[in-house]
């Protein structure tokens, strides 16, 4: 039986909540949501169902999951370790200096110290960039902790991180061949909470001919694919998107992450071809050597991006840091403070409503899984939290949406809930603390094995 099959799970009636559902025809009111059997069941006013627990929603927001379409898990227990790390900097002491000494143990903890950060702030599916698929043990250990968690996960295989150097720009490997086991063995059912996906490096971290090979393999096994382009100086010089244009490979089936130094003309492309895109709004604007959030850039090609946070070793891993560090950067294009590629006369905006919608429905579409989740819409599967509209910090709530980007914390998360499963209530947690010693034994033993001292 599918893991997405859920059998007498509870019946949950949410009430009087302020329902900003991310459905077109729906829109935002004050109603009702009942749950049944993992999935939304009715939306309206005045619900009721004698089999169902109340809950009362008076007071609070209620939307579908955040939706995260890019978060290398794995590094989830080396949290906050360089907030002033530059691009190479990162590069430098994670993937090159610590990928190397990951066992699966160390993945596992990794991964489930992720999921456990993005539910208690309400992300209710993480697009896991799984580039430390060091073994096959490593990989099924980062499957293990996304299935444990009880967050909805798309896991995207990637390259290792031993030899970290020889799988980067200008890479002649190709894809390992793993992938294949793990598709038809592991995580051969698309209807399941945990799914799989592609993460290739593309022509800007491998070849032309390296991508070409690679993309007929994800497409072989069916699966989507995601690739970072627009790194930097060597984003712009090398143009992915314009190479797998030229090549016939650019397609629907792709997400493509950062886009910082991208040109216009290449999100045209994009947008054409009808692919998504991640915006890794708070990394982007932290970390130099990237470049700037492409978001406006985007919008102006026809492309509305989902979000992302990327690596938690420099960003905290909830969307509201997300939501307000992309929103930064928008204003300091309308005060003329950009950076070169974002002095376009005219480039659109976008407000806080926006935002939620790049969180939500935007980031379903990017990982495939519109059909699913990303709305509070009846017969999706019942991904949702709902938020507290009366502490100190959201008061007086004026305009929600405006009030959930600019003030929202995890500590405003009062309910989580992922394919009807209940795993945050009342602003608790279930099972947060049971992975933190874990956490810090693991980081232990890396900085060990890498012959790093531990940071006071």
């Amino acid at each position: 039986m599918s893991q997405n099959q859920p059998q007498n799970k509870e019946r949950i009636l949410i009430k009087g909540a302020y329902l900003m559902t991310q459905d077109d025809k729906l829109g935002d009111f004050v109603g009702d949501v009942l749950v049944a059997d993992g999935r939304i069941l009715e939306i309206g006013r005045d619900l009721s169902d004698d089999r169902a627990r109340v809950i009362n929603g008076t007071g609070n927001a209620v939307l579908p999951g955040f939706i995260d379409t890019h978060r290398h898990n794995w590094q989830g227990a080396l949290r906050n370790l360089g907030p002033a790390w530059t691009y190479q900097e990162y590069r430098r002491q994670v993937q090159i200096g610590l990928g190397q000494y990951f066992d699966p143990r160390d993945v596992h903890v990794g991964n489930l110290a992720a999921d456990l950060m993005s539910l208690d702030s309400g992300v209710t599916t993480v697009r896991d960039e799984s580039h430390i698929s060091n073994s096959p043990e490593h990989s099924d250990a980062a499957i293990a902790a996304h299935r444990e968690s009880g967050i909805r996960a798309v896991f995207d295989h990637g390259r290792p991180s031993t030899e970290a150097e020889q799988w980067q720009f200008g890479s002649d490997r190709t894809h390992p061949d793993d992938i294949r086991r793990i598709r038809n063995e592991v995580l051969s059912d698309d209807s399941a909470r945990v799914t799989l996906n592609a993460m290739l490096r593309g022509p800007e971290l491998s070849t032309l001919e390296v991508s070409e090979r690679d993309i007929r393999l994800a497409r072989e096994l069916g699966l989507r694919i995601s690739m970072h382009v627009g790194l930097g100086e060597w984003g712009a010089e090398q143009q992915a998107v314009r190479q797998l244009e030229e090549a016939g490979l650019l397609a629907s089936d792709m997400t493509f992450i950062h886009l910082c130094t991208s040109t216009d003309e290449e999100l045209r492309m994009l947008a054409a071809r009808g692919a998504t895109a991640s915006v890794a709004g708070a990394l982007e604007v932290f970390m130099p050597g990237l470049g700037q959030p492409a978001t406006n850039r985007l919008l102006a090609a026809g492309v509305r991006p989902s979000l992302s946070v990327d690596t938690e070793t420099i960003v905290s891993g909830d969307m509201f840091g997300v939501m307000r560090a992309t929103l930064a950067y928008q204003q300091l294009i309308l005060a003329g403070a950009a950076g070169p590629m974002d002095r376009a006369p005219g480039l659109p905006t976008f407000d806080a409503a926006d935002l939620l919608s790049f969180a939500t429905v935007e980031g379903a579409r990017a990982a495939g899984i519109d059909g699913r989740t990303g709305s509070l819409t009846p017969g999706k599967e019942a991904d949702l939290i709902m938020i507290r509209l009366d502490h100190a910090n959201m008061l007086p709530a004026t305009d929600i949406a405006a009030t959930i980007v600019a003030s929202g914390h995890a500590g405003n998360v009062d309910l989580v809930v992922v394919a009807g499963d209940v795993l945050k209530e009342n602003g608790v947690l279930k099972g947060g603390d049971a992975v933190l010693d874990e956490a810090a034994a693991s980081r232990d033993r890396l900085f060990h094995a890498a012959g790093l001292p531990l940071p006071v």
